[in-house]
């Protein structure tokens, strides 16, 4: 079931991907690559089933150094992330060999080379060649970079890029995921950024999949800075408009709670946030390759709601009262495209709650709230009506 399932979705990558999560960030044509960048990092947005599609089709092998180690320790927290938020425990589990209805993940499973330019530009490409041809059961393949691509030359970037096309030839029931490299300080005008652009024109103009390692660096949740520009580096360090030297993870945590905004986790060279981001990301592409299309109308919920409550819109507000209080930490309101329409933090006990959803100016619309609390998440769909 799983080995040639992805032959079909990719069949059909015309009409069900888009080119990134948020089309106005890329290029848009043409219509049929897939682009996971920082507007991919919102997880509550993925239906709960796409999460068990990936799951039950997806046998990832991914080669990788250190950095590309972020991804991995980003995942292992995220289930009792999740489950804190009121998502069933296990949901987002895997394991090398995908026992107990985790995800399989084959980690760094390949013999003689380590990331894509370790120890040298041509090794990975090998070893991926001698690896599928002994374990027909993979249908994904990523690898990422270490520091190689802050310093390769444009023909070696051309190299890895065509390299990555012979095996999709190659192994045409096999999903062969790009990367652009880490962040290195050196921002928009170094070798890094000029080679990370090649790999994101050559994903584009040739309809690959790309998994956006230094974009989603670049960006912290709010997503209104792009700290690429600013020099920021791995460790997520950038230096101000006033040229004072800054962490934006570190500025972000702080300011947000943690195991509600974010969760400790401790990747390679950089900030737990970074880590949360890059696995946040990782499960949007997982979902993507098992089916999901973000601009389907459709939203699931995979929560169960042990308390009783109930909802009423009054006075230009969405009013949602409790059976006995609650500690309320964010609420959260969706269009039934997953598009985000409001979201405000709290750190207060109450038995009622009020959404101001008369500002919106989206009267007569369906929605969906979302009221995270200690121990659940309430959520529901009413209409949009303003008085």
């Amino acid at each position: 079931m799983k080995k040639n399932f992805l032959k079909t979705i990719l069949a059909s990558l015309t009409m069900l991907i888009s080119i990134s999560c948020n089309s106005s960030y890329n290029d848009p044509t043409p219509a049929d690559s897939m682009i996971i960048d920082h507007s991919c990092t919102n997880i509550f947005k993925i239906p709960v089933e796409y999460i068990e599609e990936a799951k039950q089709k997806l046998v990832i092998a991914y080669g990788h150094t250190s950095h590309g180690s972020q991804l991995v320790t980003g995942m292992e927290n995220l289930d009792q992330f999740m489950t804190g938020h009121g998502y069933t425990e296990g949901l987002f589990n895997f394991s090398y060999d995908g026992e107990n209805n985790s995800l399989a993940l084959q980690d760094t499973p390949f013999d003689d080379a380590y990331d894509l330019g370790n120890p040298n530009f041509t090794e990975w490409y090998k070893s991926t060649r001698e690896y599928l041809n002994n374990h027909s059961e993979v249908n994904v393949v990523m690898w990422s970079w270490c520091g190689e691509a802050s310093y390769a030359t444009t023909s070696e970037i051309s190299l890895y890029l065509s390299q990555m096309n012979q095996l999709e030839n190659d192994f045409p029931d096999v999903t062969f995921v790009y990367m652009t490299g880490h962040l290195d300080g050196s921002g928009v005008e170094g070798q890094l950024n000029v080679n990370n652009n090649q790999i994101r024109d050559y994903c584009r103009n040739n309809k690959k999949i790309l998994y956006d390692f230094a974009d989603i660096e670049s960006y912290d949740p709010d997503g209104n800075v792009n700290y690429m520009e600013l020099n920021a580096n791995d460790n997520c360090d950038y230096n101000t408009t006033g040229g004072d030297s800054r962490n934006w993870a570190l500025d972000w945590q702080s300011s947000h709670t943690e195991n509600v905004d974010w969760y400790s986790c401790d990747p390679a060279h950089t900030q737990a946030l970074n880590g949360n981001r890059k696995a946040l990301a990782v499960w949007w592409l997982f979902a993507r390759m098992a089916g999901w299309s973000p601009n389907a109308t459709s939203a699931s919920f995979n929560i169960k709601n042990e308390n009783s409550f109930s909802w009423e819109m009054a006075e230009n507000h969405l009013k949602i009262h409790f059976e006995k209080p609650q500690k309320i930490h964010k609420t959260e309101m969706y269009d039934l495209k997953g598009q985000l329409l409001f979201s405000e933090n709290y750190n207060t006990t109450s038995s009622a709650i009020a959404i101001p959803v008369g500002q919106l100016n989206v009267s007569g619309k369906m929605a969906i709230f979302k009221i995270i609390a200690d121990n659940t998440i309430y959520t529901g769909k009413f209409v949009i009506r303003n008085f």
